[in-house]
């Protein structure tokens, strides 16, 4: 809204000079604009002395203390998840979201120790992925509880390790639905619902992940990649215009989903297609993906997104390298294949350019 707020400004300053509108009505229609909170230096150093509190208490609890009681160790590990829970209770009666924000983060983390260590102290013997869901429950419940985006980002983390904990990436794929399938799109629901950049950031790369383990799941074909990449592409078309909504940490999503997509393209082309080894994209799929990421650049450009510029830039990289190698370092085809590139995005930016002069 900031950035929107100060586009405003300079279109009201514009159209007064102009004479279009009344600069009596200047003050009038900002204010119909909300302010957007930035976090400044001291709230960014509180939220890494909150985090660092969180660990320091975690790596307190995991020594081994072979002289306390069992009984005395569970009790320290309550007592400080309690003495958590309730300050950010307390800071959240007394209208302070930002410490009950942190306070909460520091609650997940340590409720989060206390599964490991009450199963250690215990001697309870268990699949370690589960105390890891565990945690990952407590965190969004806390989260939901006192509106506390980093206990939903501390949940989101702490469902992946429970996913990730004894497998090796997808190889599991066929046997076991993993927990970031639900996981993800709650963070990002509550990101968005909340406003929070961190949480939009994780849980766009867990929804891509989410992606993935479907087209793994799916015996790994092209044809399933190039669906997947459809979809996202669709998804980021969403995100786009939450974005020209102005709706806040829309414009992560747009990014991230982007770059998705054209993830999930280039690897399509990688892949057999229908059981066919041989039926791998190739060159075609190459210019094909120079032509995406070229247009993936150009919109970008158009929608002043940094993030979607620079995917691009990478995707434009990625399929000038490939298909140097598919072409065998043969620099007169190369030669070829880039003049035709070229000529159709310097036909496609005149045409562009004709279409806007016409307006």
């Amino acid at each position: 809204m900031a950035a929107y707020k100060d586009r405003v400004k300079e279109d009201l300053d514009r159209w007064i000079g102009a004479g279009l509108i009344d600069s009596g009505k200047r003050d009038a229609i900002l204010a119909t604009i909300p302010e957007t909170r930035r976090m400044d230096a001291a709230t960014a150093l509180a939220w890494v002395g909150g985090v660092l509190l969180g660990i320091a208490v975690i790596a307190f609890v995991a020594a081994n203390w072979d002289a306390m009681p069992k009984l005395v160790r569970f009790a320290m590990l309550l007592a400080a998840f309690v003495s958590f829970a309730g300050a950010a209770a307390w800071a959240s009666h007394k209208a302070r979201p930002t410490l009950s924000n942190i306070l909460l983060t520091i609650a997940a983390l340590v409720f989060a120790a206390s599964i490991g260590l009450t199963g250690q102290i215990f001697d309870i013997v268990g699949d370690p992925r589960n105390a890891a869901y565990g945690a990952g429950i407590a965190g969004f419940a806390l989260a939901v509880a006192g509106r506390s985006t980093g206990a939903a980002l501390v949940g989101l983390i702490f469902i992946a390790i429970g996913d990730f904990t004894g497998r090796q990436w997808f190889s599991d794929a066929d046997s076991e639905v993993p927990w970031m399938l639900i996981g993800a799109p709650l963070a990002a629901y509550l990101a968005l619902r909340w406003g929070s950049a961190a949480l939009a950031h994780a849980s766009a790369l867990a929804i891509i992940y989410c992606f993935m383990w479907f087209g793994a799941k799916a015996e790994a074909e092209g044809g399933v990649f190039l669906f997947l990449a459809i979809v996202m592409g669709a998804v980021a078309a969403a995100a786009r215009w939450l974005h020209a909504q102005e709706r806040a940490f829309a414009g992560v999503f747009y990014g991230w989903f982007t770059a998705g997509a054209l993830l999930l393209f280039a690897i399509a082309g990688y892949l057999p297609w229908f059981g066919n080894e041989s039926g791998a994209g190739g060159i075609a799929h190459r210019i094909a993906l120079l032509a995406i990421s070229g247009g993936v650049l150009a919109l970008g450009r158009f929608d002043r997104h940094a993030l979607v510029t620079t995917v691009g830039v990478f995707g434009v990289l990625a399929s000038i390298c490939a298909l140097l190698s598919d072409l065998g370092l043969d620099l007169l085809a190369a030669a070829g294949v880039f003049l035709a590139c070229a000529a159709a995005a310097l036909i496609a930016g005149l045409a562009l350019r004709a279409k806007k002069n016409a307006t």
